[in-house]
């Protein structure tokens, strides 16, 4: 309940103002919550050792600061986005690959758009929405309705049809029928759908719902990576790898799931290397004790 509140509050006093001014707001409060919320720190500290390669405390302190800071920016974007107009959404979309959106949106098979807790996820969907795509998201649930309510009404008025995690099923078959895109995160699992892949040199575990999904459906999977740019605007960069929208399934379910989230961790590893600080990873990825040891 208490999250609740506090996100209510943070609407009511960040909404009204500038959006750069929000982000000078977010970036003070970030500070804070950088040493009062000591697990997410500590996790997401650990997080980049493994990332960076390095045991140094200085370079990885200075790294998971900017991460912070720029999930309060992602928050401040996320409170503002609902009000904003279509043609400035539309503004702040710097993308280049309309063409090889359009051969997958167009295929009729749908598309698993993949992603992790990185850049400005929630809004390049949104930004898709607001080029008239019609776009689904999975999304998680917090444990309190009233937050649930608030924060997926903020994700429908973005012009995504929101699936809460715990509801998937038909809605998300019929969308994928009707040709439509679905997007996804893949760094949080839900425990009891998990599978554990190389990723950046080491085990790691992730989600298996998307190649799941994917294998059941025949969609088109496209890992996206949704940058935030130096001016603050918007770059969404999906990753159109061949091997991974057009992965030939073998018929063994098992090991189609970890073959294909493979294709999908390593296109998105390059992304994750060159911009760490861009990462809002608060759970543990790899074993505790092995910064600096990457292969």
């Amino acid at each position: 309940m208490l999250v609740y509140w506090l996100f209510r509050l943070t609407i009511l006093l960040t909404r009204p103002l500038p959006l750069r001014l929000g982000y000078r707001v977010a970036a003070v409060v970030a500070e804070i919550c950088y040493h009062f919320f000591h697990r997410q720190r500590r996790n997401l500290n650990e997080n980049l050792a493994w990332v960076l390669g390095s045991s140094d405390r200085r370079q990885v302190d200075a790294v998971a600061r900017r991460a912070f800071r720029n999930f309060g920016k992602f928050v401040i974007d996320f409170i503002h986005f609902p009000v904003m107009s279509r043609q400035e959404v539309r503004r702040r979309l710097v993308f280049s690959q309309w063409n090889e959106l359009d051969e997958v949106a167009s295929s009729g098979r749908g598309v698993l758009m993949v992603s992790m807790h990185f850049g400005v996820f929630d809004l390049g969907a949104a930004a898709l929405a607001a080029y008239d795509y019609p776009v689904n998201a999975i999304v998680d649930n917090y444990g309190y309705p009233k937050l649930n309510e608030l924060v997926h009404s903020s994700r429908e008025k973005l012009g995504m049809n929101v699936i809460p995690m715990d509801r998937v099923g038909p809605r998300v078959f019929r969308a994928l029928k009707r040709g439509e895109i679905l997007a996804l995160l893949i760094d949080v699992p839900a425990p009891d759908q998990t599978v554990v892949v190389d990723f950046l040199g080491a085990p790691a575990e992730v989600s298996s719902v998307p190649a799941r999904i994917a294998l059941r459906t025949g969609a088109w999977v496209v890992p996206a990576m949704i940058l935030r740019g130096p001016q603050d605007d918007t770059l969404i960069r999906p990753i159109l790898d061949v091997r991974t929208a057009r992965y030939e399934p073998t018929g063994d379910e098992e090991r189609d799931v970890h073959a294909l989230t493979t294709l999908i961790m390593q296109a998105i590893e390059p992304f994750i290397r060159e911009h760490p600080e861009q990462w809002f990873i608060f759970r543990r990825m790899w074993p505790s004790g092995s910064a600096g040891q990457r292969r």
